[in-house]
């Protein structure tokens, strides 16, 4: 049985200075460990990837830190803060497949709900909101569909609008699980964009990938982990062969990438 989560004797105040600073964190689902002594700082204004096999916890990673899940152990701070002081710096984009596409809900309005931290639950939204609603879906070329419904979209443009929609609620911090998958490349190269624009403006963008052909390209650092946290790093000095055997083991493939030979993950 793992040790249950107990209050750890840090200086908050020496944290402020990262934005997501994880300290021993261990997450189970039914007594089973899928993250298991998570220890890192990722400053502010960066765009991080999260890289690892099938089953590596990279999603338990992300819902950690939004606090979906329990801790077993650990802490999580946002800023020096904990997360429940700090849910409105965060916004999240799950994964395509956990969305219920089916309900009956226009484009705007999926894209207003990132307004609610804002407006409150009971309150009609304001003018402000309308706007920021409006440049938000503008801000992913979604403007010409503001009126669809959510169900009618391509899987790209059904991205594009959770996109827009942690965008409206004006967060410090984008969470993104694996927001590549099954969209087209225009699509890719949009998100892309976004997430080097949301960096200019000093916000940090936490993304699990599932694809490492552009793994160096799209992020000023990885995290490559297996339950266990593997390596932290600038990507150009992480993204090795040696480190990437270590975090896929042996579900290995060869594959040409950024000119020379890489090892990869399945």
């Amino acid at each position: 049985m793992l040790e249950k989560n107990r209050e750890l004797d840090v200086d908050t105040e020496s944290y402020k200075q990262y934005a997501i600073s994880l300290e021993n964190v261990t997450v189970s689902y039914d007594t089973k460990p899928a993250i298991i002594g998570i220890t890192l700082d990722i400053p502010p204004g960066q765009v991080v990837g999260i890289v690892g096999p099938n089953g590596a916890g990279k999603t338990t990673l992300l819902k950690a830190i939004m606090k979906l899940l329990p801790l077993d152990r650990g802490r999580i701070l946002i800023f020096g803060n904990p997360v429940e002081k700090s849910r409105r710096l965060m916004a999240y984009v799950p994964q395509k497949e956990l969305v219920d596409w089916d309900y009956p809900i226009v484009v705007s309005d999926v894209v207003m709900m990132g307004r609610y931290p804002h407006i409150g639950w009971i309150r009609r939204p304001r003018k402000v909101d309308y706007e920021v609603v409006d440049r938000c879906l503008k801000q992913v070329e979604m403007s010409d569909y503001k009126d669809r419904q959510i169900g009618e979209l391509s899987g790209g443009q059904q991205q594009r609008v959770f996109l827009a929609r942690a965008l409206a609620q004006e967060a410090q911090i984008l969470l993104l699980d694996e927001p590549f998958v099954g969209v087209d490349a225009a699509t890719e190269q949009a998100i892309f964009s976004l997430m080097r624009e949301l960096k200019s403006e000093g916000k940090t963008v936490l993304v699990v990938n599932h694809d490492l052909g552009n793994a160096i390209n799209y992020y000023d650092s990885l995290i490559l982990i297996n339950q266990r946290l593997i390596a932290y790093g600038p990507a150009r000095e992480v993204f090795t062969p040696e480190l990437l055997r270590k975090t896929y083991g042996g579900r290995l493939a060869i594959l040409e990438s950024l000119g020379q030979r890489m090892v990869v993950g399945k």
